[in-house]
């Protein structure tokens, strides 16, 4: 493996990525390691549940080790704000019908998917802060690095809009002067647009960037690590195998990534958990195994028969089992009651449940159900594009055009908010739990920092719902409330309804773990 990632050795920046639990951090931190034996090397995690402190605690006892950052989106928000939120005011005082106080108001609150963001601004600073250095990305599990990777598409999209209710501006100005002037606005908005193009252009230049699939010989793995091979637009050089044992499940491992290449990284037989062992494995040695501590044996405990709730939450690290777990227990309840009705719900952006019911369906009585986010935003998207079309219709004398206004909405219209997977999930479990026909919803959800916040998502969405609502009631004279009033009125009730359920009895979460000392000190965080 150490020859393999010398290869990427001269790259800018290498992103580890794949599905929760393959090994990802393990084999990033050994990368960095190894990196930062002959030249600067910064680790950044873009997992907000990340176990890179657990494993590489600093300082290290290796001689020379990486730089060691986390993801902090809040304060990265709070600073990108700071520079930009002037600017946006502005642009957004002279484009929309909106003033300053309420722009200010909306970018006060809380922004589902922030983290993808940040992380994808934050990495095109580290490149451009520190030209002498390699930047070893950990990545988040495979949805949410998807969504991290396609943030440039949404920088672009809001450049866009900017540009578009600038366009008014400079209309205006042009009638009156005869001649087109430029000013400061459109200065920052062709410099925001090509600082996100130049990240982009960075992680898909592949002698600057490269991004390395993690997998197992797994077949849901393999199936969700080719997957996300087909989405990224970034090079990459080849698959790392982890936990390869000469197996005929390695071998088909092999030839469903033909002919891209694959590196084996052999099976430990110790936990990789420190740096010392991690440096030795990545060389191709197995580590010795670390005297261990006599344990009593504990009595084993019989498993038990799954508690009927109206909401169950199987929570807990990638690659633990989640899915399993939650596939068990709502076949098991879909037994034991045959005259009842359950649901199983992937909240993961991508998630393995279809996969296991692809050779044999679920019982009558139990339904399956992801999420679609692409076509529920798409269709939200063009239901709200046409209610603009109509109330500018109807605000329009005949042979007058308002095509500036009209058009900077539709520009922000299109833009898909970050962490829209985790709304529709948020808004699909409002209507769930008022479901009278269904008996329980089990929900497998993300790994433990998309899942924490995934919790809070029905406070940060009804602050929108409400703040959208008081827009509306202001400006009812202007913009008829229509059916996107009537959706958001029903949003709100349903969204404090799911609220009082998350706070009941009627709602229990279900901890999913694996006797390994990374895992059980995640588990314990995720509990606390």
């Amino acid at each position: 493996m150490i020859a393999a990632l010398d290869e990427l050795a001269s790259r800018r920046v290498v992103l580890f990525g794949g599905k929760g639990g393959v090994g990802k951090t393990t084999i990033a931190i050994a990368a960095a390691l190894h990196y930062s034996e002959k030249r600067r090397t910064i680790l950044f995690t873009t997992d907000p549940a990340s176990n890179l402190a657990d494993i590489l605690p600093q300082p290290s006892t290796a001689s020379r080790q990486p730089i060691l950052e986390s993801l902090d989106a809040e304060a990265l928000y709070e600073r990108f704000l700071g520079e930009h939120l002037q600017s946006f005011l502005e642009i957004g005082d002279r484009g929309t019908y909106l003033d300053r106080e309420e722009l200010r108001r909306l970018f006060a609150l809380s922004l589902p998917g922030v983290d993808e963001l940040m992380a994808w601004m934050r990495i095109g600073e580290l490149a451009e802060e520190n030209e002498d250095a390699i930047i070893v990305v950990d990545t988040a599990p495979t949805g949410h690095t998807l969504r991290m990777l396609s943030s440039s598409e949404h920088f672009a999209q809001l450049a866009r809009a900017l540009d578009a209710m600038q366009e008014k501006h400079r209309t205006m100005v042009r009638q009156f002067m005869r001649r087109d002037v430029r000013d400061a606005l459109d200065a920052f908005i062709e410099d925001f647009d090509a600082r996100a193009a130049r990240r982009h252009a960075l992680l898909t230049d592949p002698a600057r960037g490269s991004f390395v699939p993690v997998t197992l010989a797994e077949p849901l793995v393999v199936e969700q690590t080719l997957r996300l091979i087909e989405e990224i637009d970034i090079d990459v050089p080849f698959v790392i195998l982890n936990r390869f044992r000469d197996s005929a499940r390695d071998a088909e491992a092999h030839t469903r990534f033909a002919p891209r290449r694959v590196i084996d990284a052999p099976r430990s037989c110790v936990p990789l958990d420190d740096a010392e062992r991690l440096l030795q494995w990545a060389a191709g040695a197995q580590p010795a195994l670390p005297p261990q501590p006599r344990r009593r044996a504990g009595a084993a405990t019989a498993g038990q028969a799954p508690t009927l709730r109206r909401l169950t939450f199987l929570a807990g690290k990638g690659g633990v089992g989640k899915t399993s777990c939650a596939t068990s227990i709502a076949l098991q309840l879909a037994a034991r009651h045959p005259q009842r009705k359950f649901i199983i719900l992937s909240v993961d952006p991508a998630h393995s449940l279809r996969d296991v019911f692809a050779h044999q369906s679920p019982p009558p009585n139990l339904s399956v159900e992801a999420i679609d986010t692409k076509a529920k935003w798409a269709r939200f998207r063009d239901s709200l594009g046409r209610e603009i079309e109509d109330a500018f219709d109807a605000l329009t004398p005949r042979g007058m055009s308002i095509a500036h206004d009209s058009e900077a909405m539709q520009k922000l219209v299109e833009i898909a908010p970050p962490g829209a997977d985790e709304l529709f999930a948020i808004t699909r479990l409002a209507d769930l739990v008022n479901d009278q026909t269904l008996a329980g919803v089990i929900v497998d959800t993300a790994p433990t920092g998309h899942f924490l916040r995934l919790l809070d998502l029905p406070r940060q969405a009804g602050e929108w719902v409400r703040e959208f609502m008081r827009l509306l009631l202001r400006y009812r004279e202007l913009i008829p409330a229509g059916s996107l009033g009537e959706e958001l009125v029903r949003a709100s009730r349903a969204l404090k309804d799911l609220d009082a359920a998350l706070q009941s009895e009627r709602t229990g979460v279900i901890v999913v773990t694996r006797p390994e000392r990374i895992v059980v000190a995640e588990t314990k965080r995720l509990i606390e």
